[in-house]
């Protein structure tokens, strides 16, 4: 067998020296444990990931491409017969493009600021969920795309795994039980389903936010770096909503660790040891939002100018801001939690989508495995074998309550059950968020209980009880099953399928109950195999829901690209399903569609005038004809082979894949109107433009006053340096320039000279400014302010938590 590639050496090396240092990191500031405790995380997550590592192929749906043209006509060549998992097509179609125009811009140079490639250029930091801060995204972004996005998913996985085993340690558990709940977390479907989207990196270092809780209500040491940390984390990862639920569930935590404290203090202290928790996790907090600044200002500044937030306001005033369901609905929608195969899996079996019933991933499901661990923790009525524990930690039973209140909660959201989540919902900020997602509080909960059911295995002799737990839970899914078999029925499941599902939860469940009476005796053997038999069970159960592909599969030679020219800016757009949006940032293409977490407002209110938005998909362009496209310097259109050319376009190239016209009516990417009209109302200005036939004859703002004028003549050119344009001008009068930038906030102008220049809006959505006469280049580049305040905080977090160290430092 020949040595692998280079680039397949340095994905490995950059995951062995990424994964030590963060479990050197967690050794030394979080809780002591093993070299062999270490190395099992490290390599858990490769049980998943390996193969792509190995063969530098990608862990990832790069195979969704190949259901549209023009790849579909060159899936035969690359391996693809099949899609193996249709319902991960936002990864393929919008995160694995972020990671495309991240690694773009950072490869060249450039801050990732702007994303040229999609909606006629969007923000990329702003927009947040390509995760840049995250190292996760940029450990490896040197790499190709297909590498780089194997390796974060390996890695997010590796960080859910450490972040659960240092919370579980903190509970005085031996290892082989915090590893339990690590892997009964880590391998969550929930994990191990988001981990490519930005809610994996956003929510996998939960367990790590409640250890520094943890530490902080009980003044132990660390806590404020650990909770600092896990912040960063969650914040980086670029799911504003997973902070904020992450949040909100942690400070319930944090309440509850103090309230249920019983480590011995005298009573006329609690109020200063109360006191100085709930200042300690400010401080936490404060920090947290001071360092990471440049992630979340230019973020907070782009929500609010999104159709997004426009959408959701909207909802909110309506009877569509409820997010319950009925109890019998609810009740349906929980049957996934215990069967997991019950509603079907996108990519494993038929789903009946239109049922909207939680059909799908069962994200509140983390194997049955840990139930009669669960049960076996939970019914444990000692208390704990340790009188004295360690700072911050009290023992497993009062960690049981918690746990088991996260569990129930988190199967409340997941299945929208009325009640908890109607009154969440009811709170600022969370009337605005999809509050389901906060199922993830039920893996963690089974897994938090598993772990301590674990732990009474290893200090008690009666481990033939946890065979009876385990054979009550093998009777009682068998139940289960046996009673949802008209459900098997009416979701048209094929059997085998169904079988095999069922399969994978019972034999390990069987064999843990065969062991566990058996063998009651040789504790250390039982549990290390029921250890194996959980990891054993979740890779089963959840191997194929990310395929493994060759790199190759991402972003393949398309000839009838190479035929484009590379001369002054332009951008594309593809006619129905043909060259799906964002494959355009794969290619080094701009596209004026898109499909983005964030979309400039005003911009979407375009969209009727030359494509239709689609919900939770791109725009789709279905004719050519519209003038606007011609505006928003559309130069070449690609539709599929057999389509005749359009009137008013040009054949450019046609070949087995598709087609590509030319438009010869394209404006350049900044022109010179031959009038300016303003107009006072926004409605007006959107009426006038859906009547225009020729953009180059009018162009309108937004003022006060009306006005009708004719606008000087002038000589311009443009060019683009990265995302910054470049526009020469030459006019003897004053003239007004407009752009196709999308006006979003952070747009900036300067002549050569470095004389400001004030940017306007112009027909409704986009930018353009008045220039004085003679020659003059001015730079537009996108740099939002809000990015400059980022750094600023963060440099006075910086000096803060600098502060803060010494201060706490003990004296030599």
């Amino acid at each position: 067998m020949s040595l692998p590639h280079f680039p397949v050496i340095a994905l490995w090396l950059t995951y062995a020296a990424a994964t030590s240092a963060a479990l050197w990191i967690a050794n030394r500031f979080a809780g002591r444990f093993s070299f062999r405790a270490g190395l099992f995380l490290a390599v858990a997550p490769l049980l998943f990931t390996g193969r792509a590592m190995f063969h530098g192929g990608i862990y990832g749906p790069a195979d969704l491409y190949y259901g549209h043209a023009p790849w579909s006509r060159v899936a035969s060549e690359h391996g693809i017969t099949r899609i193996a998992n249709p319902i991960l097509s936002d990864l393929a179609f919008a995160n694995l493009p972020w990671r495309a125009a991240v690694r773009e811009a950072v490869v060249n140079g450039r801050f990732p600021f702007w994303n040229r490639f999609v909606l006629a250029g969007n923000p990329l930091l702003g927009a947040a969920q390509a995760g840049i801060f995250h190292p996760s995204t940029w450990l490896a972004i040197f790499l190709r795309v297909p590498l780089s996005w194997t390796f974060s998913c390996a890695f997010t996985i590796f960080l859910a795994l450490l972040s659960g085993f240092l919370l579980f340690l903190d509970f005085r558990l031996r290892p082989l039980p915090a590893l339990a709940g690590a892997v009964g977390w880590g391998f969550s479907t929930y994990v191990l389903f988001f981990c490519g989207w930005s809610v994996g990196p956003s929510v996998a270092g939960f367990p790590l936010l409640l250890l520094g809780l943890r530490r902080l209500a009980s003044g132990g040491c660390n806590g404020l770096g650990l909770t600092v940390a896990a912040l960063l984390l969650t914040l980086a990862g670029g799911h504003p909503e997973t902070l904020l639920h992450c949040v909100a569930a942690g400070a319930v935590y944090f309440f509850w660790e103090i309230r249920s404290s019983r480590a011995p203090r005298a009573a006329h202290r609690a109020p200063n040891r109360l006191t100085r928790a709930l200042g300690s996790a400010l401080a936490a907090g404060g920090l947290a939002i001071l360092l990471a600044g440049p992630q979340l200002f230019p973020l907070i500044e782009a929500i609010r100018h999104s159709s997004e937030y426009r959408a959701r306001k909207i909802a909110l005033g309506s009877a569509q801001a409820s997010q319950s369901v009925a109890w019998r609905e609810a009740a349906a929608r929980l049957l996934p939690a215990v069967l997991p195969f019950a509603h079907g899996i996108y990519g494993k079996s038929p789903v009946q989508a239109e049922r909207q019933d939680g059909s799908g991933m069962p994200l509140g499901y983390a194997g049955a495995f840990l139930f009669p661990l669960a049960a076996y923790g939970l019914s444990w009525r000692r208390k704990s074998a340790h009188p004295n524990p360690l700072p911050g930690g009290e023992g497993v039973r009062r960690g049981r309550t918690i746990f088991a209140a996260f569990f129930v909660a988190g199967l409340l959201f997941g299945s929208s059950a009325p009640g908890l989540i109607d009154l969440v919902s009811s709170l600022p900020g969370f009337a605005l968020a999809l509050n389901y997602r906060l199922v993830f509080l039920a893996p963690l909960g089974l897994a938090g209980l598993a772990a301590f059911g674990m732990e009474r295995a290893c200090r008690e002799d009666s481990r033939r009880t946890l065979s009876l737990f385990a054979a009550g839970t093998l009777l009682l899914l068998t139940t289960v099953y046996l009673d949802s078999r008209g459900i098997f029925r009416g979701r048209a499941l094929p059997d085998s399928f169904v079988r095999a599902g069922f399969a994978w939860q019972i034999i390990p469940l069987g064999l843990l109950a065969v062991l566990a009476f058996v063998f009651p005796r040789n504790g250390r053997a039982v549990l290390f195999s029921a250890l194996l038999l959980l990891v054993g069970q979740r890779t089963a159960e959840m191997t194929g829901t990310y395929p493994t592909l060759p790199s190759e599969t991402v972003a393949p030679d398309l000839p009838e690209l190479a035929r484009l020219p590379a001369d002054s800016p332009w951008r594309i757009v593809a006619v129905g399903d043909v060259f799906r949006p964002n494959a355009a940032a794969l290619y080094g293409l701009e596209d004026a569609r898109g499909y983005e977490s964030l979309l400039l407002d005003r911009f979407s209110d375009t969209f009727p005038l030359w494509s239709k938005a689609q919900f939770a998909s791109f725009n789709r362009v279905d004719a050519l004809d519209s003038p606007f496209l011609s505006f928003l310097n559309v130069r070449f259109a690609f539709a599929p082979p057999e389509v005749p050319v359009p009137r008013g376009w040009q054949e450019w190239a046609r070949g087995r894949g598709m087609t590509v016209f030319e438009n010869p009516r394209v404006l350049s990417r900044a022109f010179v109107p031959a009038r300016v009209r303003s107009e006072s109302d926004p409605a007006r200005i959107l009426a006038a433009m859906s009547e225009a036939s020729d953009f180059s004859e009018s162009a309108w703002i937004l003022s006060k006053k009306r006005e009708d004028r004719a606008n000087a003549v002038a000589e311009i050119s443009t060019r683009e340096a990265g995302p910054d344009l470049l526009v020469t001008i030459s006019a003897r009068k004053p003239v007004f320039v407009a752009t196709s930038l999308p006006d979003w906030p952070g747009w900036q102008g300067e002549t050569d000279g470095g004389i400001p220049v004030r940017l306007v809006t112009v027909n409704h959505a986009f930018i353009g400014f008045r220039i004085e006469s003679g020659r003059h280049r001015v730079r537009l580049r996108y740099r939002p302010r809000s990015f400059s305040l980022g750094l600023a905080s963060s440099a006075i977090g910086l000096a803060a938590a600098a502060a803060l160290g010494l201060r706490r430092r003990p004296p030599s």
